[in-house]
């Protein structure tokens, strides 16, 4: 079903990644249109669940259209996102639009990276703001829905979302400890305002549930579609599942949620396959496909990505390479000890990298693992690497503290499956080019 031999041959004789074609292959790889129905909902329905985890909002506004700032570095007790990073605090807002606009006022820098990216209900990022997109400069941003027709004031810049319900998230680098109290003091210059007479935002009426179960499943994923009438983005696309039960009123006959429930679990199977990302593997490291952040109609990436790691940003911001397996074929395990060198100049990154270390859950998700250091990553800025004369390191990944000065290297493992990623923000050409290759893991000696 994963066409590994035709696309992994293809990266072998090419310093490139597959190239569009090979990517449309992997949207069009299921025939089966509720399995494709799925792909395209799914995103809707994972963004919402967060939302209303996050908010409270069932029922009631809950928390929506108010900043929740994540002002500690996650660690092993951070379940709220799968695959979290360990270099930046969050902040992060769910808007609610229909009312008219919310305004962000967003702080400046020319010295700490940041960015702020707007998602829309699909899951794609459809505005930045931040070191790459606006050179460090904040300011004050209007964010407006679909069906929005008004006027924004002469110093306020405009952002137009897709839908109504956007996820806007703040990423800022934390240079260390040391340096908390520093990021902490500049997401909380992000603020939000809106205007007094708006009405409150809406909260949801359908309560997010077992994913496996259809009626909550469909019954979620329409009311998200309900609420941005005339939306953009991949919206218009809906109608191509009606005889699947998207995008209509109520809920389809018995007969279609019994299909719906023997589908899902394959489904969500073929989403952790695909997150995997094995069919662009090389040296046992899996390089991302293009379209991350900026989807298009793959739906199947989209979903893939919506379940493994919500809300990573564009390529142009950043770029994700992960390893599940090793070179030969075999799944990482926190029983055999891995090393990984470090060239010299490091990965080629304008802000900065990490390798960070995750155990794999039963249900397919990402989370960094208790350990005694409590070190979930390393990176460019990890201090008291042992490195060589000409700039280069070892990393030693192993679950076991390593004995000596080069304990200094260690990156602790799990006791069972684990997931290696390395984040590369702001990657320089050769990188996004795949030309600058991942170096490939190796079983300690």
């Amino acid at each position: 079903m994963h066409r590994r031999r035709l696309i992994k041959s293809a990266l072998v004789a090419s310093a490139f990644l597959p190239s569009g074609r090979a990517l449309a292959a992997l949207a069009a790889e299921t025939r089966d249109p509720f399995e494709r129905a799925f792909f395209f909902a799914f995103p809707l329905y994972e963004q919402a669940r967060i939302e209303q985890e996050r908010t409270g909002a069932v029922g009631k506004p809950g928390k929506l259209n108010v900043i929740a700032h994540r002002s500690q570095l996650m660690d092993h007790t951070s379940h709220q996102v799968t695959a979290p990073n360990n270099d930046t605090v969050y902040s992060s807002v769910f808007l609610e639009l229909s009312g008219g606009p919310v305004e962000l006022n967003v702080p400046s820098s020319t010295d700490r990276y940041f960015s702020l990216a707007f998602m829309s209900a699909f899951t794609d990022v459809f505005a930045y703001v931040g070191t790459r997109a606006t050179k460090g400069r904040g300011g004050r941003y209007w964010i407006v829905g679909p069906g929005w027709k008004g006027v924004a004031p002469g110093d306020v810049k405009l952002i137009r979302a897709p839908s109504n319900d956007v996820w806007a998230l703040m990423r800022t680098l934390v240079d260390g400890p040391a340096d908390l109290a520093a990021a902490q003091a500049f997401q909380n210059a992000l603020t939000l305002s809106v205007a007094a007479d708006r009405p409150p935002p809406r909260g949801f009426d359908a309560a997010a549930g077992d994913v496996n179960d259809p009626v909550k499943f469909l019954s979620l994923v329409n009311e998200v579609i309900a609420r941005s009438p005339g939306g953009g983005g991949q919206f218009g696309r809906a109608s191509q599942f009606t005889a699947q039960g998207i995008g209509g009123p109520g809920l389809p006959s018995q007969a279609v949620l019994d299909r719906w429930r023997t589908m899902i679990p394959g489904a969500l199977e073929t989403l952790r396959e695909t997150f995997r990302f094995r069919d662009y593997a090389v040296d046992g490291w899996s390089y991302q496909p293009p379209g991350i952040g900026d989807f298009g109609t793959n739906d199947q990436l989209r979903a893939a990505v919506a379940l493994g790691g919500i809300a990573a940003l564009g390529e142009e911001e950043a770029m994700y390479f992960h390893a599940n397996f090793d070179g030969a074929g075999e799944p990482l395990m926190g029983s055999t000890p891995y090393r990984w060198r470090v060239p010299p100049g490091g990965v080629p990154v304008e802000a900065f990298w990490s390798l960070t270390m995750y155990e794999v859950t039963p249900e397919g998700r990402y989370f960094f693992t208790e350990n005694p250091i409590g070190r979930y990553a390393i990176g460019d800025r990890t201090p008291g690497l042992i490195k060589d004369a000409d700039g280069g390191f070892e990393i030693l990944i192993q679950r076991d503290r390593p004995s000596g000065a080069m304990a200094a290297n260690w990156l602790p493992a799990p006791p069972g499956r684990m997931r290696l990623a390395l984040r590369a923000y702001l990657p320089r050409p050769e990188l996004r080019a795949r030309t600058w290759r991942v170096p490939a893991l190796r079983r300690a000696q």
